[in-house]
């Protein structure tokens, strides 16, 4: 994953709500098995494995994310699990073939905490976080995009 998706993934979270923060989670973990995806069909193992490793680490967070109060907690923990299981099958056998399926499983859950989401009027799950403007300014023959951030600790 580039230094600049993983900016933006930073950005999203630190504004998200609980439920958004499980959104960005799915789009997470989606785009790690997408990279193991390509990885594959490039024959690189060593980078198939290490997106795999990290789709399995944010698998894990949604495992643990889980509130068994409620009992739609159980059967999301089986999807996650089995899904787990597929990613860490793919790199072992060496064969991105089942993490299509994966994907899918993955994208119909994203939708339905996307609505989830459009309904949680708690705020961001985060704060004390640096608020960050962006905008556009023209150069010469070209647009900026730029960035500016509220100082963030003591100065002398």
């Amino acid at each position: 994953m580039t230094n600049e998706r993983i900016r933006e993934y930073t950005l999203k979270i630190t504004n998200a709500s609980p439920t958004g923060i499980i959104v960005i989670m799915y789009d997470l973990a989606i785009d790690y098995i997408k990279e193991a995806q390509k990885c594959f069909g490039a024959n690189d193992h060593e980078g198939a494995r290490s997106s795999c490793t990290n789709a399995g680490r944010v698998l894990g967070d949604l495992i643990s994310s889980l509130d068994f109060t409620y009992e739609i907690s159980f059967p999301l923990f089986r999807i996650y699990e089995f899904i787990s299981k597929e990613v860490s099958m793919s790199v072992i056998k060496n064969d991105g073939s089942a993490l299509a399926s994966c994907i899918k499983l993955l994208d119909s859950l994203k939708e339905s905490f996307e609505k989830l989401a459009a309904q949680d009027d708690s705020g961001p799950a985060m704060s004390n976080t640096q608020s960050v403007y962006a905008g556009l300014t023209y150069g010469k023959g070209t647009l900026n995009e730029s960035t500016s951030s509220g100082n963030r600790g003591f100065t002398v």
